[in-house]
């Protein structure tokens, strides 16, 4: 037991002007200044591993009567034997100043986590997303628990569990894949806090993942044609135009935004986000650019700016002109102060695909992603030098010299190269143009 009573710290005050120490004994003490506030410190001396002296260290535990006398003992006792250890008790404050004290539950992590990827400017959808599957799927399952607790045959067992559920309802398993692609890199991000010490945990994880259904799909030189032409790029007539089947067709502006996902090879989150500050003048060239991902993109690459070639740009003019907010792809409902979802660009994409009879060998769909791969890959038939696919595309470079030196805009070679895709594009159009109008455009026959 030490010195110290409740009674004496509440009844006790500093001698005038001057500090007054009250000790408890093994090393704690009571801090009393001349304004009223009392402070717990523990003294102890670290134990050197060679046996000399070792170290005094001074810790504060925090004020009375926030910190009671019970709970600066116990936790005094605790430092002073980590000490005697060899265990520095001055590491615990210099973790706290520094943000970074490891986490006690796998539900704090993962905030730091989330935390990371806003800190880092990824966009919003991004961190948005993660978010919502570690929630749904992976805490309630081990959120409760110390991240020490949690191995490699607990994070492969939550994600084979969804991989089954998915299997069950006959679904392509695209959210479990997704699942262990979050939960991996989360626990590298763990890792390389060093909050976990058993590294390489999460580079094997996703050896347990069931394989997703790969979708390498790009769209043949028919398909491309008759996309353009129902997009409207060769006339201007949408397939909606042309046609009055009675169905509801989707918002000019969501066929827009897939035609500048076909032009120019936009995520489908660069697209949504676009706004009218993002469309830029650039007086030294006399070219207008497309500024993307400039909130925070997937990754650093992703933040470039794209020169506009005369379709894309007469499609960015359109929207300027169209829109009174400051996105450049609103609501289509109006309902709502967010934008176009990647959602209902996905389900708009279905739908004319749909109606186009746009099915491959294996009975898929295309959706707004492969409109960006078929894009790479008329640039690579083009043999656009590998550099300014990259730029156009908003993928890092492979090497030193392009990832941290080269700073060149090379906007006009990504305009004549963009000039040459909605050149092949409308080739493509041309040649579709007989055969598609000679179908009826609602899908009878």
């Amino acid at each position: 037991m030490g010195t110290l009573t409740d009674t004496m710290i509440r009844r006790a005050r500093a001698d005038g002007e001057k500090r007054r120490v009250l000790r408890d004994g093994a090393g704690l003490e009571l801090q009393i200044t001349p304004n009223g506030s009392k402070t717990w410190y523990v003294r102890a001396r670290v134990r050197r591993k060679d046996g000399g002296e070792g170290v005094q260290r001074r810790v504060s535990l925090g004020a009375y009567p926030a910190v009671s006398l019970a709970d600066a003992r116990r936790e005094a006792a605790q430092i002073v034997s980590a000490a005697r250890s060899g265990r520095d008790p001055k590491a615990v404050e210099v973790r706290a100043a520094l943000g970074t004290g490891k986490p006690r539950t796998v539900t704090e992590a993962a905030d730091c986590y989330i935390d990371h990827l806003k800190a880092a400017g990824r966009a919003e959808s991004y961190h948005t997303e993660r978010n919502r599957l570690l929630g749904r799927l992976f805490l309630p399952a081990v959120g409760s628990l110390s991240i020490d607790d949690v191995d490699r045959a607990m994070l492969s067992a939550i994600v084979d569990r969804e991989t089954k559920r998915q299997a069950k309802a006959k679904q392509k398993g695209v959210q479990a894949r997704r699942l262990a692609s979050v939960v991996t890199a989360m626990w590298r991000f763990l890792e390389d806090k060093g909050w976990i010490t058993r590294r390489g945990e999460a580079d094997r994880l996703l050896v347990s993942v069931a394989a997703e259904q790969t979708r390498d799909r790009t769209l043949t030189d028919l398909e491309l044609g008759e996309l353009a032409l129902a997009l409207g790029l060769l006339d201007g007539k949408t397939v909606y135009d042309r046609e009055n089947s009675g169905l509801r067709p989707p918002d000019k502006g969501t066929l827009d935004a897939l035609a500048l996902a076909l032009l120019l090879g936009l995520r489908g989150g660069e697209i949504t986000t676009l706004r009218r500050d993002d469309v830029v003048e650039d007086a030294e060239t006399n070219m207008t650019t497309l500024r993307i991902a400039s909130r925070g993109g997937k990754t650093a690459a992703a933040r470039r700016d794209i020169p506009l070639p005369p379709l894309a740009l007469a499609i960015v003019r359109r929207r300027q002109q169209t829109v009174r907010g400051d996105l450049l792809f609103p609501s289509p409902s109006g309902k709502t102060r967010d934008g176009l979802s990647v959602g209902a660009l996905g389900v708009a994409a279905k739908q004319l695909a749909t109606k186009l009879k746009h099915r491959d060998a294996e009975g898929r769909y295309w959706t707004p992603h492969d409109l960006r791969r078929t894009l790479a890959s008329i640039l690579g038939e083009l043999d656009t030098v590998e550099a300014i696919q990259k730029r156009i595309l908003g993928h890092a470079g492979a090497d030193v010299t392009s990832r941290v030196y080269d700073r060149s805009k090379r906007l006009k070679q990504m305009q004549d190269a963009l000039r040459a895709v909605e050149a092949w594009v409308l080739g493509r159009a041309g040649k579709a143009s007989g055969a598609i109008l000679a179908v009826p455009l609602d899908g009878r026959r």
